[in-house]
């Protein structure tokens, strides 16, 4: 926990555009992140319903604040990303089986975004990427398909675009390994332990420690991409190579 706060606090500092807005949007997100993660541990179902739309309207607002592109397509991924997560609250199976069809929208204008800013990384490392995340979802598939019910084929989806998503992130830092594809890489590993925290919670292990961690990867993927997106806006990097 100390080590995610020095993380977070490292981040405010690092903004790409240092105006106390900015920065008073961004503590504002990771406290209202902090506040979810705590009504999620306790259960506390009436501060979740508040605090929980909040997320995505925030970091709309640290976007717009931080672009001078100000991407309206991802704004509007945003905002499906907002509404997949007021029908998830409830956790009764038709509400999440709404709620995953706008997250496959969502998920769907993410990756729309991405093959815009990055260079495709050829169809060898892409599979090398693909690969990984296609057995563990086919895995996850296998463990619960009778109990997916009428939400497999979406389900099924979802794991196709995380797993495409998941081979161009790994394929770009493979060929490119700057900063930029850095926080694509890792945002798309914490949204794919996500959705599979998620799934393993609602239908193996109820436990109350899995939703305030996937929450907790959740918070942190959506602002280290917001992070990738405004970088890949700035143009392509030159000086800052990961080995």
């Amino acid at each position: 926990m100390r080590s995610l706060t020095l993380w977070i606090m490292e981040q405010i500092k690092t903004e790409p555009v240092l105006t106390a807005n900015l920065r008073t949007l961004t503590i504002a997100y990771f406290l209202v992140a902090s506040l979810e993660i705590a009504a999620e541990f306790t259960t506390e179902t009436s501060m979740i319903y508040i605090v929980k739309p909040m997320l995505m309207p925030l970091l709309i607002l640290i976007y717009w604040q931080s672009s001078d592109k100000r991407d309206i397509i991802y704004m509007l991924a945003l905002v499906f990303s907002m509404a997949a997560s007021f029908f998830f609250i409830s956790g009764d199976i038709k509400s999440i089986q709404v709620g995953a069809i706008f997250f496959f929208i969502h998920r769907s204008l993410i990756i729309w975004r991405i093959l815009y800013h990055i260079k495709l990384p050829g169809l060898f490392p892409l599979l090398v990427g693909c690969v990984p995340f296609f057995f563990i979802y086919m895995s996850l598939v296998n463990m619960t398909f009778d109990k997916l019910g009428d939400g497999l084929y979406i389900f099924i989806a979802q794991c196709l675009l995380v797993s495409f998503m998941g081979g161009l992130a790994v394929g770009s830092y493979i060929l490119h390994s700057n900063k930029t594809n850095r926080f694509l890489l890792l945002s798309t590993l914490l949204f794919a332990l996500t959705q599979f925290i998620f799934v393993i919670r609602l239908y193996y292990f109820p436990s109350s420690y899995f939703q305030p961690l996937a929450m907790l990867m959740f918070v942190i993927a959506q602002y280290l991409f917001y992070k990738f997106l405004v970088r890949s806006e700035n143009g392509p990097e030159t000086d800052e190579i990961y080995l």
